[in-house]
């Protein structure tokens, strides 16, 4: 299906002040649509790996998914992806017990698709508002929607990077999916936790406001945040943009054929 919108997407990546090494992947293909991050994990070794794996096998999967509902395949690209980590963490057991978060945008028509597994999230801004689109799967989530943590204890908690759903863990894993419909000017902020985790909503909104216009800025100046309030983990971003597409005259539908015979005759007469 035709892309309704042409996407601007600018995409960063940072190692933060305090980790030797990016275990954050990031992948976009602006032209069919798909933008995905991931933030790995491990016990040992292979969280890059992990992370790596997930968001290049779900680009690759979607690509041959266009003629598939949005949330079959974007479940089918999910379960492919945690089966690639899970089977090359079976080759090397020093691999044994790494694992990703991943989320994911898939743009249709005028609709886009979300899919996420694990604290990575998904924003949507519009009309000067921001909205997050995903909720995390982690300790301090099912203790703030239980009503057993508030706001402020849940920023402060040593539990707040204990996620409890990640691709690779086991052996099927379902991402939660939802689907929108998609206006001109939409933006999408994709982060990984080292922005949310040190940037809240609220100064999100407010960077998004002043900078939203210069998609490369904005996407910096995120990053600038969160490393200004201790940059304790790798930080990454992607940030699209959903512009009123300009069709080019060979994709426009053809002039119907000029009619003849009776019917056309009747059809002037009739002022048709």
């Amino acid at each position: 299906m035709l892309l309704r919108y042409e996407l601007e997407v600018t995409t960063r990546t940072d190692i933060g002040r305090v980790r030797k090494f990016n275990e954050d992947s990031l992948a976009a293909d602006a032209g069919r649509g798909f933008v995905a991050l991931a933030d790995g994990m491990a016990a040992a070794k292979g969280a890059d790996l992990a992370a790596s794996l997930a968001t290049q096998t779900l680009i690759s999967q979607l690509a041959t998914a266009q003629h598939i509902a949005p949330r079959a395949a974007a479940h089918a690209a999910f379960a492919a992806a945690n089966r690639a980590i899970r089977d090359r963490a079976r080759t090397d057991p020093s691999l044994a017990g790494m694992g990703t978060t991943l989320a994911a945008a898939w743009y249709r028509g005028d609709r886009v698709c979300i899919a996420h597994v694990g604290d990575s999230r998904v924003y949507r801004w519009r009309s000067g508002r921001l909205e997050r689109l995903t909720t995390d799967h982690s300790f301090v989530q099912a203790q703030l929607a239980a009503g057993q943590m508030t706001s402020d204890e849940a920023r402060q908690s040593k539990s707040r990077h204990l996620v409890t759903r990640v691709l690779g863990a086991e052996e099927q894993v379902a991402p939660d999916l939802g689907e929108h419909e998609v206006l001109a000017g939409d933006l999408l902020l994709l982060c990984t936790d080292g922005l949310h985790d040190l940037v809240d909503d609220a100064d999100l909104a407010n960077a998004l406001e002043v900078l939203e216009p210069n998609l490369e800025l904005a996407a910096s100046t995120l990053v600038a945040m969160a490393n200004d309030r201790g940059g304790r983990d790798n930080i990454s971003v992607i940030l699209v943009r959903a512009k009123r597409r300009i069709v080019p005259e060979s994709e426009k539908a053809p002039e119907p054929p000029p009619q003849h015979g009776l019917f056309g005759w009747l059809k002037s007469k009739m002022g048709g």
